[in-house]
Order: C-alpha cells, then structure tokens, then sequence
C-alpha cells in the first residue's frame, strides 16, 4: 500500500514539473514573440526616421538652389527703388522670404519623404538680416511615418554693395534719352532748338538744318518734297513714331532717337560717328548704309518674333568700322558688311527672302558687343557665405 502511495507522489511530482517547465518554456516564447514584434515597429520607424532625414538634406538643397537663383532678382528689385538700399541687408531678406515663399520646391517621384508647412518669413526682429523657414518632413516606410520638423535660415549680414567697394562696370543696351531740350518757345524748324509739345509734322522742303536740336513729346515726321541730305551735327528725339519722308544722304554726325518706330521711306546714308537708336522697330524703304563709325541699333520690344524689327527693302550696307544691332529679326534684299564692320542679330536674318544664319547671335554676345559699359550703382555681392543652414530638427 505504501509503494503505490509512494508511486502516485511520484507521477503527481513528475507532471507538476512538466507544467512547470511548459509554462516557463511559454513565457520565454511569448517574451521573445514580443521582443521580435517590437524590433520590428523599432526597425520600421528607423527607417521612416531615415526616409525624412533623407527628405530633409534633399529640400535643403532644393532650398540653396532656388535661393541662389533668386539672387539676381533681389539685387535688380532694390537696385530699382533706391529708397530701399540704405537698409538693404534687412530689404533683401524681406524679398528673398517672399520670392522663396512663392517658389515651389518640388519633390522627386518615387521618394520615400514629402514637406508639407514650408514657411518662410523674415526674421520678425526688425533689426534682423535673417530669412527664417521651416517646413515638416514626412518619411514613410511600408505604412509607417515619421514626421520631422526642419527650421533653417539665411543670414544677409555678409552682404554688401559691391558698387560702393569697387569700381565696376556693366554692359548696357542703348537708352533713348541722349537728347534733351527745356521747353521753349521755338516749335518750328526756323529756330535752333526746337520743342514740340505733342506731335510735330513738318512738309517743307530740306527742313532740317545743321546743329538744329529737335525734341518732341509726341509723334515726328518729316515729309516734304525736298530732301534731308547733307545735314551735319543735328539731334532729334521723338517720344513718338518717327518718319523721315525722303532722303537723308551724306548726313554726318547726327543723333536720332525714338522711342517708338522709325519709318525712312527713301535712302538713308549716315557717317561721321553718326547714331540711330530705334526703340521699336525700322522701315527703310530703299537703302541704308553705315559709314565711318556710325551704329545704329534696332530694340524690337514690341514686335512678335514672326514679324520683322528691321525691314530695309533694298541694301543694307554697314562700312568702314560701323555696326548694327538688330533685337529681333531682320529683313533685307541684300547684307553687305565689311571686314571691320558688324552686324549683331537677336533674332532671324533674311537676305532676298531666304533665310541665313549669318549674324545671328545669342542673348550674352549681343549685350556685349551692342551694349556700352557704364557705372553700376548698385550691387549686392552675396559672397560665398551665405547659405542654407539646418540649425534645429526635431524629431518628436
């Protein structure tokens, strides 16, 4: 009786210790399924955590890059309203903060991360040169994100106006204000100095006299049954369309300007450092010739680029160290130019109705060689100091 009693203990003994070991034996599975389940969420917010902080370096260069081609825009605005420059390192990043604000900053396709709340501001402190900006950077990794709140600036206190510290220079296209009169009196060509105050129309015959200055606020035109040859060191300015109705031969030394179109319905022939500067677009009805360091330069502003800024039905002759400057097309029956002599086209050329690539030039080239240098005013030199910089991110 006492052994199987002793039996019984025994197998009641074995199967405490059985479930014993099967309920720590579970514990350490279940402990490890969750060990493994947590490392996974852990693994996959790294990797979201890693997707914003990618996301954050790419808008930080999307951000250096659309500040730095915003540079030219910022100098030209403040060097536009002079009232602006003497606090400009502040006016500059209240400009910058509204250009970049409206500037979209892209996002690849395919990317892992996307910005949302891009704000950019100017440093509320008034005695502040900083852009202020701060977006939110949202990285994703099979479902799973992370959000990271990015703050950067742009510091301006290292910019200066380059104009003020050095002597620089700058290629500009023609103005058209080179003749300048007080109003007088004088509104008829018996005088030297001639104001029209509105439009001018003049039918006599040779009209135009040697050093004769003529100013009108308005149209101009000269269309008389004589011709306008041999006139020397005369000046006229047309804020209006400008017509000469015959010929202008052997004129030497003259200035003519217009803001508006200039119409030569016979041959025009100028020489001795002579100038025509045309806002709009030329006419010449029959020749035009260039002689003895004469230019003449074509704006074009208003003219499509199918239609024609300079139309010389016959010859376009351009002589002895001259040159033309065409912003836009030209048409011509035939292009001669000389070996010291040019012909700079912003635009398309047509010679007898064919098309050509002779003289045609790109935007840089014809500044240069049809623009004149002139003292800069105003500048800013951004230096290489000026940049983006990540200076908070948080990762809550």
């Amino acid at each position: 009786m006492s052994l199987k009693n002793e039996k019984g203990y025994a197998l009641v003994t074995v199967l405490i210790v059985i479930v014993v070991f099967m309920i720590i034996s579970l514990s350490f599975m279940g402990q490890a399924f969750s060990s493994t389940k947590q490392n996974q969420v852990v693994e996959k917010k790294s990797r979201s955590v890693a997707a914003a902080e990618m996301g954050i370096s790419y808008y930080q260069v999307e951000i250096q890059r659309t500040f730095e081609s915003k540079q030219q825009a910022v100098s030209d605005y403040i060097r536009a309203n002079p009232a602006l420059r003497t606090n400009f390192k502040r006016e500059a990043a209240v400009k910058m903060a509204d250009e970049l604000q409206k500037t979209t900053i892209t996002t690849p396709a395919n990317v892992p991360y996307h910005m949302n709340n891009y704000v950019v501001i100017p440093d509320p402190n008034p005695s502040s040169n900083k852009v202020k900006i701060s977006l939110n950077v949202v990285g994703t990794d099979n479902l799973k994100e992370s959000t990271l709140f990015a703050q950067m600036s742009i510091n301006f206190d290292s910019i200066v106006n380059q104009a003020a510290e050095e002597n620089i220079t700058e290629n500009a296209l023609p103005i058209y204000t080179n003749v300048s009169m007080a109003p007088s009196g004088c509104n008829t060509l018996d005088c030297t100095n001639v104001y029209i105050n509105g439009n001018g129309s003049f039918s006599g015959n040779n009209g135009i006299k040697d050093n004769q200055t003529i100013f009108s606020t308005g149209s101009l035109s000269f269309t008389g049954n004589g011709n306008e040859n041999n006139i020397t060191n005369v000046k006229i300015h047309s804020e209006g369309e400008l017509t000469i109705g015959k010929n202008m031969n052997s004129a030497a030394n003259i200035l003519i300007e217009t803001k508006d179109k200039a119409n030569f319905m016979q041959n025009v022939k100028i020489s001795g450092s002579s100038k025509i500067l045309v806002n709009k677009s030329l006419d010449a009805d029959q020749n035009l010739e260039l002689a003895d360091h004469s230019f003449v330069f074509v704006g074009g502003t208003d003219v499509p680029n199918t239609d024609k800024a300079a139309t010389v039905d016959n010859n376009l002759n351009i002589l002895t160290s001259s040159k033309m400057c065409v912003k836009g097309n030209l048409s011509a029956k035939s292009i001669s130019v000389d070996s010291n002599s040019k012909l700079y086209v912003l635009g398309r050329v047509w010679e007898s109705g064919v098309e050509t690539s002779n003289y045609t030039v790109n935007s840089d080239t014809f500044i240069k060689e049809c623009g004149m240098e002139v003292p800069v005013d105003f500048k800013i030199k951004w230096g290489d100091n000026v940049n983006t910089l990540i200076n908070n991110v948080d990762y809550n």
